[in-house]
């Protein structure tokens, strides 16, 4: 009788534990799920390696069209991006932007975490970065116009970080019938040549004034190098700032750095602040301004 009694108890005990493995299996063997798996001494250990594996495998399964790679060559004094393209599309490393769902396999020491996510949510977060890429657009042109020229930059970069997420990223073109991929850069690089800077020193003090193609700026975030160090963000509201040189600094010539992805200010939206994190874009040379003062 006892025999029977702790079988039964065995079974009961061992029953969630082979439930949730079929249960797994099912997920595992389902074409309509993208998952992965992971191990670790804790739960959340494990949890981490599945979303990583999970990522990755995300990263392969809608790899489409090509990987965007922007790249800057000089010549003639000037600046040209181009691309080059492979067949596959970069994409966020954290998957947990993507609504995954998980499973305990076990607990413990040896914890096992499974994540998976439906193929066809994907799709959905797609859709809603497109419409963002065109939104983002849209809103740069008009601060453009405005001379909000923060906003422009801010608008233009989050716009391509977002575009180039995306699977088939070539679908979107502007109103000319021309690529994203190909125009937004251009915009990026023709704001950002449109800038000069005029300055005056004045004792440890600059006294700044910025234009955009003869006209005064409303809007504009840089650094600048004080002469020891790279400063904090600084605006520059209607076209003027002052800054402060570090004490003994000749700054003769100064250096500058406009302000174009704003890392900061994704904070609050999780899935652009990781894919602006991981974007792997090269620095913009045009965002470096170099000059004298008067």
């Amino acid at each position: 009788m006892k025999v029977r009694i702790h079988i039964v108890l065995l079974f009961l005990f061992l029953y969630p534990a082979v439930s949730f493995a079929q249960e797994w299996q099912d997920i595992k063997d389902d074409a309509r799920y993208i998952w992965g798996e992971g191990w670790g001494r804790s739960v959340e250990e494990a949890d981490k390696e599945a979303l990583a594996v999970l990522a990755s495998k995300i990263s392969v399964s809608v790899s489409g069209e090509f990987n965007q790679r922007e790249e800057q060559t000089d010549w003639d004094g000037g600046s040209n991006w181009y691309s080059s393209r492979s067949n596959r599309v970069s994409m966020s490393t954290n998957a947990s932007l993507y609504n995954t769902r998980r499973i305990v396999l076990k607990n413990g020491r040896k914890s096992h975490v499974g994540r998976w996510i439906d193929r066809s949510e994907l799709e959905t977060a797609f859709q809603g970065r497109r419409a963002r890429v065109l939104e983002y657009e849209s809103s740069a042109i008009a601060a453009e116009r405005d001379l909000r020229l923060d906003e422009a930059l801010r608008c233009h970069y989050w716009a391509y970080v977002l575009l180039r997420s995306i699977q088939r990223p070539s679908e979107l073109k502007d109103d000319d019938g021309r690529l994203l991929l190909n125009v937004i850069p251009e915009r990026l690089n023709d704001v950002l040549d449109g800038i000069t800077v005029e300055a005056r020193k004045q004792e440890n003090d600059l006294s700044l004034e910025f234009w955009y193609r003869g006209r005064r700026v409303r809007g504009l975030e840089f650094r600048f190098f004080d002469g020891t160090k790279w400063s904090a963000p600084c605006s520059a509201i209607g076209g003027s700032a002052m800054v402060e040189l570090a004490p003994g600094a000749t700054c003769s010539v100064i250096q500058l750095r406009i302000e174009y992805m704003f890392q900061g200010d994704a904070l609050l939206d999780a899935e652009l602040a990781a894919l602006l994190s991981s974007a792997d874009i090269k620095p913009l040379k045009k965002a470096m301004k170099i000059f004298r003062a008067k």
